[in-house]
């Protein structure tokens, strides 16, 4: 168990000082800020919005108080409460069985690569690892000595890990519905019926069949009505993209298809078996009643001290607002499709987050081929019922978003189940064959894991990470430092930023996309109301320009930044050529109030803008080398204008000055020609002819692209058409004047 223990702080202690993507850290900044604020005095719900129950709120605001407010803090708690689930997991696999299960159990939870990512991040969900596996354990032995007490400390458990993020849900009520009925015989008689007809070698002809069928009836729909609207909405769920809310018709009909043919390959019924579950609560009210406030008792008291009582938008911040995040079902089909979709797209990276339900799969498969019943001990049979609800609260009852994390009270009972099955293996194959087994296995988790604590954070991966993150914000530091800035009310579009930079906010407004997304605010009316809290810098970074999937929140985002870079001063920028990015504008500055021209920077070169429209981006060039790595921006205080440095790797650089005068930008002391690649096609006079592909004028130009026109003028200068929508010039002092068309 030592050797278990030390390759789980070995990989967790290395991830939480190496891990830090803009992508991902959007919610540790948030629960970060969130109990930095508490510290402070300010209170959830009341003085600040949020989205989730209150208990880690308070616990991470009590680690912090103690040990010190920082973000390897931060994921220290993670840390802590991962080990703590470590070592229940090994006493859950004693109770199971002995000390051998609990060290496979435990090793595969040291081991999983998506428990590596959230027991390295300030994230709710190793709490919830702590809470699932706690309440796991006292529903082991609630079933070996059937002693209620334990039954009533399990469901706490469950209850008291909803007051921490109700993903948990699903999992709570499952167990609840097991417990409730575990005092019929008849009824669990009909769970393990259920299980036998879902987990039978006979349903992979029933889905087959109900696959071809389904194929057909959508390409037979397409030929008799082949509009947009019928190939956007009649598909083949699970292998065909879900994307919207009227192909709920086809995942309907493939159920009904799917249900038609179990009910009649197996010739069961489930009327009798819905009587005598209404008919045992209804004999057995107050065991329901007792069940039920053992779960309902720390929430009460959790959530009624710490939220209701505090405001009374706790319900609707918490609880209704999720509402509308996704629809139930669906979420099944769209978790299974994005399966199908990695396997075309070769991004099967995105598997390692649920390895366990692929290797349980996989083991089971591989001894139904040699026609040999999976061995499992009488909890694991247990385990599988109760893993079998879970999916079913989780995939066709919760409206939750179906991912790694928000699933993983379920992935944690397929890790049980897998440990179960291999503890058993010897059973019927020979103990060589399970060694070599378990190597491949143990060898393969490695792998994985090594993708996970060194591909993944460098950025190798198809997984999105910003590998620049702590590079730009130690660089804006060192930029605010140097130019003598003191950060006044400082609000970013990712709370991580603020927080890293140890900076006042607006409590209330910290979640951008909950307000945004889920609150429905207005971007105007946000920001109307953060000039009034007199919000004096604006950070935006690479989290708000990704692309998001969703539109609202996407063109929301957008709409932000498009604002601020027009009605602020940009202060420092940085971009690289991979798309990471950070800008820092100050509201209270005045320089080029007027515009119309503004500059940003972004993949690693300067971008032009005409009001909220890209006109150009560019960048500079020597010889063969391109200076389009890496771009930074400084604004400097005494001499109004801007530093640029333009990289075209780690160490090689060109310098030269900006200054943004009204409709004018002037390029001082540029040491090597500028490439211009404007957003359209353009059309270049100079020395009174049109500038065809490779011509030259060494006097100002008129540059024409879509509305606007532009004159390039300056000292010494010379300007050659590269391409059609691309200019390169020479010059050591550029300007660049918007003129009216």
């Amino acid at each position: 168990m030592l050797s278990v223990l030390f390759v789980y702080l070995l990989m967790r202690i290395y991830c939480i000082s190496t891990f830090m993507n803009e992508y991902y850290d959007y919610d540790e900044g948030t629960y970060l800020l969130i109990a930095r604020l508490i510290n402070h005095g300010y209170l959830p719900y009341r003085d600040i919005f949020a989205v989730h129950p209150p208990l880690y709120y308070y616990l991470l605001a009590v680690w912090l108080r103690v040990f010190g407010d920082n973000y390897i803090t931060g994921r220290a708690l993670s840390v802590f409460f991962g080990l703590l689930s470590l070592i229940i997991a090994y006493y859950i696999g004693k109770e199971i069985k002995d000390w051998k299960l609990g060290i496979i159990l435990s090793g595969l939870l040291a081991l999983d690569p998506l428990l590596i990512q959230v027991n390295s991040l300030v994230l709710h969900e190793s709490s919830i690892e702590f809470f699932t596996l706690l309440s796991v354990y006292y529903f082991i032995r609630y079933l070996k000595t059937e002693d209620e007490k334990y039954a009533y400390i399990a469901l706490f458990w469950g209850g008291l890990g909803s007051t921490s993020k109700f993903t948990i849900l699903p999992y709570a009520l499952a167990l609840y519905v097991l417990i409730l009925f575990n005092k019929s015989e008849r009824i669990i008689s009909h769970l393990h019926g259920a299980i036998g007809v879902i987990f039978n070698k006979r349903q992979a002809f029933i889905l087959a069949t109900t696959y071809l069928i389904m194929i057909l009836l959508v390409m037979a729909t397409v030929i008799l009505w082949p509009s947009w609207y019928v190939r956007a909405v009649v598909v083949v769920p699970g292998i065909h993209r879900i994307v919207y809310w009227d192909q709920i018709i086809p995942i309907v009909v493939l159920l009904v298809l799917w249900g038609s043919l179990t009910l009649k390959i197996f010739n069961c019924s489930y009327f009798p078996q819905v009587k005598d579950i209404i008919s045992f609560s209804l004999h057995h009210l107050r065991r329901v009643l007792i069940l039920a406030s053992a779960f309902f008792l720390p929430k009460i008291i959790v959530e009624g001290l710490l939220g209701i009582a505090i405001s009374t938008d706790y319900l609707s911040q918490t609880y209704l607002i999720q509402s509308g995040r996704s629809f139930p079902i669906i979420n099944f089909f769209i978790f299974v499709s994005d399966l199908f979709e990695d396997i075309y797209k070769n991004t099967l990276e995105f598997w390692m987050f649920i390895l366990p339900v692929v290797l349980l799969a996989l083991l089971v498969l591989a001894i139904w081929a040699f026609s040999k019943k999976v061995p499992m001990s009488s909890s694991g049979r247990s385990f599988l019922v109760l893993s079998t609800i879970t999916a079913f609260m989780y995939f066709a009852v919760s409206p939750s978003i179906i991912t790694g994390r928000f699933i993983l009270p379920f992935l944690l009972l397929i890790y049980i189940l897998l440990a179960d099955v291999l503890y058993n293996l010897p059973s019927i194959i020979q103990k060589g064959h399970v060694r070599t087994l378990g190597f491949f296995l143990v060898l393969l988790l490695l792998v994985v894991d090594f993708g996970i604590v060194y591909q993944y954070p460098h950025g190798n991966l198809k997984v999105i990470y910003a590998v620049h993150t702590k590079t730009m914000r130690d660089d804006l530091k060192d930029y605010l430092s140097s130019a003598n800035i003191a950060l006044g009310t400082t609000y970013s579009l990712n709370p991580m930023n603020t927080y890293y930079l140890e900076a006042s906010t607006v409590p209330y407004y910290i979640d951008a996309f909950g307000l945004l997304l889920l609150e429905d605010l207005n971007v105007s009316t946000m920001l109307n109301i953060l000039e009034e809290e007199e919000v004096e810098y604006f950070v935006i970074s690479t989290w708000a320009y990704y692309s998001w999937a969703n539109k609202e929140l996407r063109d929301q985002l957008q709409s932000f930044a498009s604002t601020v870079r027009m009605s602020s001063t940009l202060l420092y920028g940085e971009s690289y050529d991979n798309k990471d990015i950070l800008e820092m504008y100050s509201r209270l500055l005045t320089h080029n109030p007027a515009g119309p021209l503004y500059i940003s920077t972004y993949d690693g070169r300067v971008v032009v803008w005409v009001n909220s429209m890209e006109i150009a981006n560019f960048y500079a060039v020597n010889n063969n080398t391109t200076f389009n790595f890496r771009t930074q921006l400084s604004y400097d205080l005494d001499k109004n204008d801007y530093l640029a440095v333009q990289y075209a790797n780690a160490s090689s650089s060109v310098a030269f000055r900006l200054l943004l005068n009204g409709s004018q930008l002037i390029f001082l002391d540029v040491p090597t020609p500028l490439v211009f690649n404007f957003t359209g096609d353009i059309t270049v006079f100079g020395e009174d002819k049109f500038l065809k592909l490779g011509d030259e004028s060494n006097s100002p130009v008129d540059v024409y692209c879509g509305d606007f026109q532009l004159l390039i003028a300056g000292r010494d200068i010379k300007v050659r058409k590269v391409s059609n929508n691309q200019i390169e010039i020479i010059g050591d002092k550029i300007i660049l004047e918007l003129r009216d068309p």
